[in-house]
């Protein structure tokens, strides 16, 4: 089978095909590798944020506990307490609770209670305390938590306590043992303090494995503490756990200096997996992309070559039967080239007789349209001779002498050492005797640089090289289309890398104010409408800036057909810089997705006005952008600050470095902008 298809040939847009195939599935292979390196980097980090979200929790419930004993220790070392004045130390206790809202219990070395703060509110700790343990400890122990109990002993309904208790010496003899009595609320408003992200759920618990605190809306918190509700204390560490829903978890655990109690974060797997499978996604989709992009394009491109060279082919087959030939109408350069070539052919093969004289003038008229000089360098005299336009690229007069040292002098610098070895290649009797070469020159007289592209060809007589002929070509021009497509393509390199970091940071800003998929697809789109509408415009004036009408009219888009009569657009003919038409047109956008939401819009008799002025005198002038909305419903302020509100009164200010104003008055949304003239390219 391979054997056939070598001996019939490819045709071209397959050997195309293969060719793009062989540059894409590499370059596909290492962006699939990027992306999936960065998602798992994405995945560590999240890892590395949960266990530091864990030390923080149990470095704050540390302090919290430490606090305590600070109190406990302090009311120990009481001279009231160690002189047995119980009565004095009560009103310590007391006011020692009134600050800390910690009651506060004395027990002797056997564990039986002789005072508590709790007895004023008709209540007592029930919970009989190990007082050998805590003597033996000899320093502040942290209880596991047990059910707190009333004066009766009967314990309220789902209320829990633990006790921190210090011993109390008199010299070096234990006399008391003295407790606080903390409820487990305390370290439950820790966790809530800590805002975690949504689907993070931290827990505490005690030493018996007894859940002190959760997160959330958990049971242990309401009933009374039972054995439900456990989670593994084996050595704090990351591990993969199933929740209570049977959903897999990622798990990390660390433990509180102070009580040994364990502290625990779960993330659910398929929120940590996200990155991952976001990443294989978009390598797929980018392959399926590549491929058919590839195709269609070696398609095209082999229609573009194989019909001009078919068109060569029966050209050729003219040319052998004495027709004449007529040029080939192409946009491939060589191939019209060869084309022309045919054509030429089959003209001298009718006209023999005159080839010689018609080909000499042929070559005269091709060289004076080209613009191309000619020259001779005799190499045994050193004799050189140049023509009319070879003086002028090198900046001589008619009359003035040419010689080697001229030649050289003229090259610049960087450019001399290439120039001179290509000389000395022609020169070689073992090379091809080719002189091709491009270097620039400096005009002798009139000093202007110029780019040269100059060809020759060495004779040789006995293996020696005795003459070298050939033409020069002006190329600066070229050479400055080079540079300029160069510049354009680092410019459009730079343009689209800040496209996607704004898209980057769109997309993030859109997940965290979405409900859900569907919601962020909604609000996703219509931002990344809005910013292809900026960006048309700028396409349209090749990134010259952007007419304010125009941009304000095609980020009100479909309103203007719906509500035409509601929305008053009113400014000066200004035209804005690129960078001020995308985010003053992102702005706009959200302020009227949410007047037609929630705002003017929303209603027939509501009315939005759009106007734009320059403000300030002139070493101080300034573009101010205003939205006015009336009629609509009874605005309030909003409960929670979304990503619209984050662009109207930040990023856009932020961006052209000027001030925004946003303002939920009862009447209708405000919004001013206010930036430096230095974003107006022009009226």
């Amino acid at each position: 089978m391979l054997e056939r298809l070598r001996q019939s040939g490819w045709s071209i847009q397959a050997q195309l095909l293969l060719y793009s195939s062989a540059l894409l599935i590499p370059a596909l292979i290492f962006s699939g590798l990027m992306i999936l390196r960065s998602a798992s980097l994405e995945r560590t980090a999240m890892e590395d944020e949960i266990t530091d979200v864990v030390r923080s929790l149990a470095t704050a419930i540390d302090r919290e506990l430490s606090a305590t004993t600070t109190t406990l220790k302090a009311l120990a070392s009481s001279p009231a307490l160690t002189e047995g004045d119980l009565k004095a130390f009560y009103n310590q206790a007391t006011a020692a609770r009134d600050v800390s809202g910690n009651d506060f219990i004395l027990s002797d070395t056997s564990g039986k209670q002789l005072l508590s703060t709790r007895a004023d509110k008709g209540g007592a700790d029930g919970a009989a305390l190990d007082a050998k343990q805590i003597l033996q400890a000899g320093t502040a122990y942290v209880s596991n938590v047990h059910p707190a109990s009333t004066i009766d002993g009967a314990p309220p309904d789902g209320a829990s306590t633990f006790n921190i208790s210090v011993p109390v010496r008199r010299g070096k003899r234990p006399i008391y043992v003295l407790s606080a009595s903390i409820s487990p609320e305390r370290i439950r408003e820790i966790l809530q303090r800590a805002e975690l992200d949504p689907g993070w759920v931290a827990v505490v618990t005690d030493r018996a494995g007894t859940v002190v605190a959760h997160s959330q809306d958990y049971d242990a918190q309401k009933r009374p503490v039972s054995g439900k509700g456990r989670v593994p204390t084996e050595k704090a560490a990351m591990w993969h756990g199933i929740g209570r829903n049977g959903e897999p978890l990622l798990r990390t655990s660390t433990y509180s200096r102070q009580s040994g109690w364990l502290i625990s974060a779960s993330v659910p797997e398929s929120l940590a997996n996200q990155p991952i499978i976001r990443s294989w996604i978009l390598v797929a989709t980018l392959a399926v992309s590549f491929a058919l992009l590839s195709a269609l394009l070696a398609y095209l491109f082999g229609r573009r070559i194989s019909d001009p060279i078919r068109a060569l082919a029966n050209g050729a087959h003219q040319l052998g039967r004495g027709q004449r030939v007529e040029p080939i109408q192409s946009s491939i350069l060589e191939v019209r080239a060869v084309g022309e070539a045919l054509a030429r052919a089959s003209e001298r093969r009718r006209q023999m007789e005159h080839s010689l004289r018609e080909s000499e003038d042929r070559l005269r008229l091709a060289l004076q349209s080209a613009d191309t000089g000619t020259w001779d360098w005799d190499l045994v005299n050193g004799t050189l001779t140049w023509d009319r336009r070879m003086r002028e690229l090198w900046g001589l007069n008619a009359n003035d002498p040419v010689s080697q040292d001229v030649f050289v002098a003229a090259l610049n610098p960087q450019d001399r050492e290439a120039a001179l070895a290509a000389i000395e290649r022609a020169k070689d009797p073992n090379g091809d005797a080719e002189y091709d070469v491009e270097y620039r020159v400096t005009g002798v007289r009139d000093g202007e640089e110029r780019w040269v592209a100059v060809r020759g060809r060495a004779q040789f007589v006995d293996g020696a090289a005795v003459r070298m002929t050939g033409t020069a070509r002006d190329i600066t021009d070229s050479k400055r289309w080079e540079e300029h497509i160069r510049l354009l393509m680092r410019e459009v390199t730079h343009r689209s890398k800040n496209l996607l970091a704004v898209i980057q940071a769109m997309a993030r800003q859109t997940k965290l104010a979405s409900r859900d998929v569907d919601d962020f697809e909604v609000r996703f789109s219509g931002r990344l409408q809005a910013l292809a509408a900026s960006h048309d415009l700028l396409v349209q004036r090749n990134w010259h800036g952007v007419s304010m009408r125009e941009l304000v009219r095609s980020q009100l888009g479909h309103y203007l057909d719906q509500h035409a009569s509601q929305i008053s657009i009113e400014g000066e003919s200004f035209i804005v810089t690129p960078e001020a038409a995308q985010n003053i047109g992102l702005a706009v956008h959200e302020l009227s997705t949410n007047a037609a939401k929630y705002g003017a819009l929303s209603v027939p008799e509501g009315r939005v006005e759009v106007r734009w002025s320059r403000t300030g005198s002139d070493g101080d002038a300034r573009l101010q952008v205003k939205w006015l909305e009336s009629g609509g419903p009874a605005v309030e302020q909003p409960c929670r600050r979304g990503f619209g509100q984050v662009v109207t009164e930040q990023l856009a200010a932020r961006a052209l470095q000027g001030t925004a104003d946003l303002k939920f008055e009862r009447e209708g949304v405000r919004w001013t902008l206010d930036i430096p003239t230095s974003h107006l390219l022009g009226s």
